[in-house]
């Protein structure tokens, strides 16, 4: 069965976003495979559609802790930049 493709028009709407996105994408490799013949873009409905389905967020189990059951017991501290040049220096002695 042949596959059915879509310009590039016709995914930005789908997907309602800029034309100029996908342009973009490609020249930085996102997004799904695209045929490219002369100046005419395809993209494969395949492609999309299985680029669709990796794009889905799953839920998140129930039974995983929450942030605050993963919580150290004591707050973290946060560090200056003394404190990691002075951590550096320990470091080479």
């Amino acid at each position: 069965m042949p596959d059915e493709f879509l310009t590039e028009q016709e995914l930005a709407a789908r997907w309602k976003m800029s034309a100029k996105t996908l342009t973009r994408w490609r020249t930085i490799r996102r997004g799904p495979p695209f045929l490219k013949l002369g100046q005419t873009v395809r993209y494969a409905m395949s492609d999309v559609l299985e680029f669709e389905r990796q794009g889905l967020r799953k839920p998140v189990p129930r039974d995983l802790p929450t942030l605050d059951e993963r919580a150290p017991d004591q707050p973290a501290r946060l560090l200056t930049i003394k404190d990691v040049v002075a951590g550096l220096r320990i470091g080479r002695q």
